[in-house]
């Protein structure tokens, strides 16, 4: 049985927040509760990469891949 896995190229999605858009949050004056905007950028970020993997984990379940499938 053939399962897609284009889903998973969701995960590069964290990536591109981690690291691609670093140069456009750098220069924001912006400072919440006195903490740096990319400083904060990084936390949220966090958050991010967290629901991503969790959406991707439900997304391998729905489509039937197990740890099995990956080896």
């Amino acid at each position: 049985m053939a399962t897609t896995r284009a889903h998973r190229w969701l995960l590069v999605l964290p990536f591109v927040w981690q690291v691609g858009l670093v140069p456009v949050v750098n220069d924001v004056p912006y400072a919440p509760l006195h903490i740096p905007f990319p400083m904060v950028w990084q936390l949220l970020g966090v958050v991010f990469t967290s629901v991503v993997i969790a959406v991707v984990f439900r997304l391998d379940k729905r489509a039937g891949v197990t740890d099995e499938d990956d080896s």
